[in-house]
């Protein structure tokens, strides 16, 4: 029964529309020479409707989170990011490094043949042969140069790459080894790779990136309206797509001072803990800012028709006809809801169920007029 009312009613409610239309359109030739109907074609279309065809209510204002909404991506924290360069040139010998991979603190990712390298090691076990033999009292000022000239190797070999266990072994082995092994210096994720094994590496050149993945970076839109709103600090409520109702808490580390010329929007940086590593750079995410709240009209979610980017409302005037107004359209206090900040006040009679059926009459209505005016249908 209830279906057959409501196609009944349907029905009922597009034969009015095209009733509607028709006069609209000749409505709107016949005043093509009027000057008041010129203008009126550069406004929204209104028209009168059975008001029992469609649902009407007065909308209320009610007290809302503001917040400032943003849409944007995770990305790695540049500043947890470590470049595995060459410190000296040499060949890869070996190569234990996979983008992907988990490494810790100090674990072997290359080993590097290279004659700088086997040159410095000789280099420091000379001198400390040299410092061993002059340690004795006639030759004390030879023993503190020679003193001098083994801590000179030993920073050389350091700034080469060699960490503290591989300078001991040299000490207790007493003979250079063959090849540098290259480690990372932070626990992470490698990132990227950039050679294979056999390639060959000039001094600077890199061999890929670890990144501490334990903290992460949000990366989010804002346009210039809300700017105002936003400061260092603020904490972030953020939703990762794909993660289901679970949300996690930043805080605002960093606000563009300049505007993307395309988007218009500017670039706000948010640090976002990532202890368990569930999260991962580049996948999509939205954002909230609470920055108050604001008293604002609030209309049924169904009653706000989406065109394009724009939303619209259906409001029905004092004079009891319907007009389509642009409305800018923010979330409310549940998903039911949402609240209108420009385009409607409290007070204003909107449709809220049939409203779709009527915002597309209103569209063909303004539309049917302007081809009107322009000659293009005639009566």
């Amino acid at each position: 029964m209830n279906m057959k009312k409501d196609m009944k009613k349907i029905i009922a409610l597009s034969t009015v529309v095209a009733v509607v239309l028709a006069v609209l359109g000749f409505r709107f030739y016949n005043d093509e020479k009027n000057p008041q109907g010129n203008a009126a074609m550069n406004k929204s279309a209104a028209m009168s409707l059975n008001s029992s065809l469609v649902q009407v209510e007065e909308i209320k204002q009610e007290d809302v989170q503001d917040a400032v909404q943003m849409t944007g991506k995770l990305a790695i924290n540049s500043l947890r990011l470590q470049q595995i360069s060459a410190r000296v040139p040499g060949r890869v010998d070996k190569l234990a490094m996979i983008e992907g991979q988990a490494v810790r603190e100090g674990q072997a990712l290359a080993w590097i043949y290279s004659p700088e390298f086997i040159s410095a090691q000789n280099e420091f076990l000379l001198a400390k042969r040299t410092a061993k033999t002059l340690n004795t009292q006639a030759t004390q000022d030879l023993f503190e140069d020679a003193k001098a000239t083994l801590e000179s190797a030993r920073d050389k070999l350091r700034i080469i790459g060699a960490s503290p266990q591989d300078i001991q072994q040299l000490e207790s082995r007493g003979t250079a080894s063959e090849f540098l092994t290259v480690t990372s210096a932070i626990h992470g994720v490698v990132t990227k790779r950039n050679i294979d094994s056999g390639g060959y590496l000039n001094t600077g050149d890199s061999l890929g990136a670890v990144a501490d993945l334990s903290s992460l970076w949000f990366l989010g839109n804002v346009f210039e309206s809300d700017l105002p709103k936003l400061k260092i600090g603020q904490p972030v409520d953020i939703q990762v797509m794909g993660s289901g109702s679970e949300r996690y808490e930043g805080k605002i580390s960093f606000i563009s001072p300049t505007f993307d010329p395309q988007t218009h929007a500017v670039v706000v940086r948010v640090d976002l803990p990532n202890p368990k590593d569930a999260l991962k750079p580049d996948m999509f995410a939205k954002a909230k800012v609470s920055v108050g709240v604001a008293k604002l009209p609030v209309v049924p979610r169904v009653a706000v028709v989406q065109d394009g980017a724009q939303s619209f409302v259906v409001v029905k005037r004092a004079d009891g006809q319907f007009q389509r107004v642009a409305v800018n359209a923010v979330p409310a206090n549940d998903n039911e809801h949402l609240a209108i900040t420009s385009g409607i006040q409290a007070g204003d009679q909107v449709v809220v169920d049939g409203g779709v059926l009527v915002d597309r009459s209103l569209v063909n209505a303004a539309k049917t007029a302007a081809n009107s005016a322009a000659g293009l249908v005639k009566p």
